[in-house]
């Protein structure tokens, strides 16, 4: 049932008119009406357990996530440690430092700090790809010390020490996925 407000004079609404509440009542489900609804949630149901059978299905193939050379991080921070990353690449730590914009005397005094490890980052999937790839660290070092077409016949570890190793990172990337371009 609704509650209409009345026209009043020239067909115009009145103040109590414009303000009045519309009450509407729900109808009882036809008889008829409730055996469908179940069927639909019944059928919703079955998709549901269906996709659910997928999701398991995909996990179960799925590997548990893993940190990449752990080795590189700070053991009480579990941040990258700038340090190591020049450690296993075989440069200095200044020449890294530098090469990614960070003030070497504070890199120095702290590796791992949270301010350098947007600067890092790049550097370490660039190795993560490289571990993928050839898993032992005197290889890494030698690809990343070996011209490249794909980077204008620059080495990838001068590259990064330029300041550009998301060049790197993308290209191994790319490669990892299996786009070549």
């Amino acid at each position: 049932m609704e509650a209409r407000p009345r026209s009043g004079p020239a067909g115009s609404l009145g103040r109590k008119a414009r303000n009045a509440t519309i009450v509407r009542t729900t109808r009882p489900e036809s008889s008829e009406a409730k055996p469908k609804r179940r069927v639909e949630l019944v059928r919703e149901q079955a998709e549901l357990k269906k996709n659910l059978q997928v999701i398991d299905a995909a996990l179960a193939h799925a590997e548990p996530p893993k940190v990449i050379l752990p080795e590189l991080h700070d053991r009480a921070t579990g941040r990258i440690d700038a340090r190591k990353v020049a450690e296993f690449m075989g440069v200095p730590l200044k020449r890294l430092a530098e090469g990614l914009g960070l003030d070497y005397k504070a890199v120095h005094r702290n590796p791992p700090a949270v301010g350098f490890q947007e600067a890092l980052q790049p550097v370490k999937r660039t190795l993560e790809h490289l571990q993928r790839f050839f898993q032992k660290p005197e290889i890494i070092r030698a690809w990343l010390n070996t011209p490249h077409p794909m980077l204008g016949g620059k080495t990838s570890l001068g590259l990064i020490l330029e300041g550009k190793a998301f060049a790197t990172e993308r290209l191994l990337g790319n490669a990892w996925e299996g786009v070549w371009s």
